[in-house]
């Protein structure tokens, strides 16, 4: 190699150097990635807090039926159970429907906060359904389920 290889080659190495320096790291496109994982994250734990809770008025729903059919709030319970499931179900698809939505995009993002309000509303409902389920549930004492 001659001397101006060499010299070329060191210019490109200190072109590369410079724009490796020069890089931003206080870009903008980090931080939406930051506040995007962020909201996926919270999502994703919405979801996994309507699957705990569907699953808690299942089981509220079989000891129901198991229990207490001759209660006097039988119906009364019945009913909230199953509008507190219906809720929930639709909360979790609506979850589905705001995870699917692109929080960076303007149009996209009214929809996103439509949505995330009707998911608010929905589980403040569910949560004051649950408080008269639990009201209004009679607990036989003495039944056990261990024989």
């Amino acid at each position: 190699m001659d001397e101006s290889e060499k010299e070329n080659k060191l210019d490109a190495v200190e072109i590369v150097v410079k724009d490796i320096v020069s890089v931003d790291t206080t870009d903008k496109k980090s931080e939406a990635y930051k506040s995007n994982s962020y909201a996926a994250k919270k999502t994703v734990a919405q979801g996994m807090m309507d699957v705990a809770l569907i699953t808690a008025n299942a089981n509220q729903l079989r000891y129901l039926i198991e229990y207490q059919r001759e209660s006097s709030t039988f119906y009364l319970i019945l009913s909230l159970i199953i509008i507190s499931l219906f809720l929930q179900v639709a909360v979790g698809i609506s979850l589905i429907f705001k995870g699917r939505f692109d929080i960076k995009g303007q149009s996209k993002s009214i929809q996103a906060r439509k949505i995330n309000n009707y998911v608010v509303i929905g589980v403040f409902l569910i949560t004051i359904i649950n408080i008269f389920i639990a009201a209004f549930s009679i607990s036989v004492p003495g039944l056990s389920t261990v024989p």
